[in-house]
């Protein structure tokens, strides 16, 4: 995992993990979770977005992080 310095995930919040730059993390999958809490096809219902939700959700986005 490599925190980007754009602030995706941002440093302050995994250091209070006791995360420290440097370190290198992994992803570990709980398997005692069940099933049907597994997130493939969760969304399989769920009409496809279009064109247009895509471009207004880019234009929140960009006004929400003061790019417009």
């Amino acid at each position: 995992m490599i925190v980007a310095a754009d602030g995706s995930i941002p440093a302050t919040e995994l250091a209070k993990l006791g995360v420290r730059p440097g370190q290198h993390l992994r992803i570990v999958v709980d398997a005692s979770l069940p099933k049907a809490l597994a997130l493939r096809g969760s969304l399989a219902e769920y009409p496809e977005p279009s064109w247009e939700d895509f471009e207004y959700a880019g234009t929140r986005a960009r006004e929400d992080f003061g790019l417009t």
